[in-house]
């Protein structure tokens, strides 16, 4: 992540808007920087599930593979559960979608309580 950061401090040097002969610091500098470190947080929370998940996946395939034919049963449930594990990932990312939309939500659902009073 360092060299992300560095990188990236290198490539956006601190802009400055000449307004009236003085010079100011542009605030979008700020919004930039945040907005790629979220998105490499971002990257690097996909990627570690991802792999998690592929790992999991391939035990359990790895473990049905293994299986005999007639032991319909555990084959079933094998299948199951790789059936909730992307069940779980899917409210995993509904969870995270949430968050990430919860503040403008809320202010959506304060701006129409007070619409009604």
């Amino acid at each position: 992540m360092e060299k992300y950061k560095k990188r990236f401090e290198e490539k956006i040097k601190p802009k400055l808007d000449h307004e009236d002969g003085e010079m100011k610091v542009n605030p979008f500098r700020d919004a930039q920087f945040a907005l790629t470190k979220a998105s490499f947080a971002k990257q690097d929370r996909e990627q570690f599930f991802s792999d998690a998940y592929a790992d999991i996946l391939t035990q359990l395939f790895t473990q049905w593979l293994v299986t005999e034919p007639h032991c319909t049963k555990e084959r079933e449930y094998l299948y199951h559960v790789a059936m909730a594990l992307g069940s779980v990932k899917e409210r995993l990312v509904q969870i995270e979608q949430f968050g990430k939309n919860a503040a403008y939500i809320n202010s959506k659902e304060e701006n129409k309580d007070d619409d009604e009073q």
